[in-house]
């Protein structure tokens, strides 16, 4: 149908450009037959998008019900980060944050998307986004977080760039951020923070990069331990300060551990005092009803301007109103790894937030939000 409509106006076109007599000039009709020729130019270049796009583009699935999920997936992974975009992190979310958020929810709770071509063509893009916006240098001033995949962050300060908990996802064979995606991101940043040894947060692959780059990576005793010099473990029994290196910068990082725990695995909370005098906390995992105790003092040992909160801790509202952070920004959000029960929805993070008495900040992978 479209063809034809074009067809009929090449038709029109032609139909204006019939010489006139008379009164007409020469010069007159010379405008006029380039104003025909730029029209059925214009009318042909119509005709080849239509036709290309019809060629190019599926336009039914019968029989192929499989297919049709992942390019509708595609789709919608795309008009995602649009909307995102278009809506960036701020503490309060419009409806349309909130709405592009759910959609990710939706699609990420599908198993029958979780090693389809339309999510790892999502993974791809998150990792170049991520890799495109920390080519272009640190900011001038604040702090800037990136979210990586589950509860990984990169934080960006005037001086230095600071890796988190970062896991490639999916398995060693086919992962979610390819090697060369995340030894992109690997190559940006002055330090690696691990909070604890499970798999979803420690990734030994994204450590070697650190320790090949002669990077100092920060660990709980019992991880990977004699693997590298490179490779520090640290904890104590009640909060410890650490003073570190970083290569390259000719700056020495400060931080405090405090010893959490996710059930009976040691979990490092970790806050890191930026050189520029900001203080960031990373809870990891932190699920264990007996470190309540000393939580609830933490404030008294540290000033947090920004924590970085796993959005399943609980008891949440207690254990941040006992932090006293700023601001709060969540992770741990989808979870790929497990059940779809427990991949924590962005939805959920947003009601479970909605108590909390300060900004707090909810993004999605691949995305960054600046604090002054």
């Amino acid at each position: 149908m479209e063809s034809l409509i074009v067809l009929q106006q090449i038709r029109t076109v032609r139909l204006r450009t019939v010489p006139m007599t008379g009164s007409a000039t020469k010069s007159y009709a010379r405008r006029n037959k380039k104003v025909c020729i730029l029209g059925l130019i214009l009318a042909l270049q119509s005709l080849f998008c239509v036709t290309g796009v019809s060629a190019q583009m599926k336009l039914e699935y019968w029989d192929n019900s499989e297919q049709y999920i992942q390019d509708q997936a595609s789709l919608i992974f795309e008009q995602v980060f649009e909307v995102l975009d278009a809506h960036p992190p701020i503490p309060e979310a419009g409806i349309e944050r909130r709405l592009a958020l759910s959609a990710l929810d939706a699609l990420l709770h599908d198993p029958r998307l979780d090693n389809g071509e339309a999510f790892y063509g999502y993974m791809k893009c998150v990792g170049q986004r991520l890799a495109d916006a920390l080519e272009k240098g640190r900011p001038k001033r604040g702090i800037r977080f990136f979210r990586v995949y589950n509860h990984g962050f990169i934080v960006q300060t005037p001086s230095i760039t600071i890796g988190i908990d970062l896991f490639r996802g999916g398995s060693r064979t086919r992962p979610f951020l390819n090697d060369s995606l995340i030894l992109s991101l690997v190559s940006q940043c002055d330090i690696l923070f691990v909070t604890h040894a499970h798999g979803d947060h420690a990734d030994p692959d994204v450590a070697k990069m650190f320790c090949e780059q002669n990077k100092p990576v920060i660990v709980p005793p019992g991880l990977w331990e004699n693997v590298s010099p490179h490779i520090k473990s640290v904890r104590g029994a009640s909060m410890t300060t650490e003073t570190v290196g970083l290569p390259g910068t000719n700056t020495q990082l400060t931080f405090h551990v405090f010893p959490g725990h996710q059930r009976e695995v040691i979990n490092n909370i970790y806050a890191i005092v930026t050189p520029e005098g900001k203080t960031v906390m990373h809870t990891g995992d932190q699920s264990n009803d007996e470190d309540l105790k000393w939580i609830a003092d933490i404030h008294s040992h540290v000033k947090t301007d920004i924590l970085l909160a796993h959005c399943w801790m609980m008891p949440l509202e207690e254990i941040i109103a006992a932090i006293r952070p700023s601001t709060v920004i969540s992770g741990h959000e989808n979870e790929m790894g497990h059940t779809i029960d427990h991949r924590e929805a962005y939805w959920l993070t947003f009601r479970r937030m909605s108590n909390i008495k300060v900004p707090c900040v909810i993004m999605g992978w691949g995305e960054s939000y600046t604090c002054e």
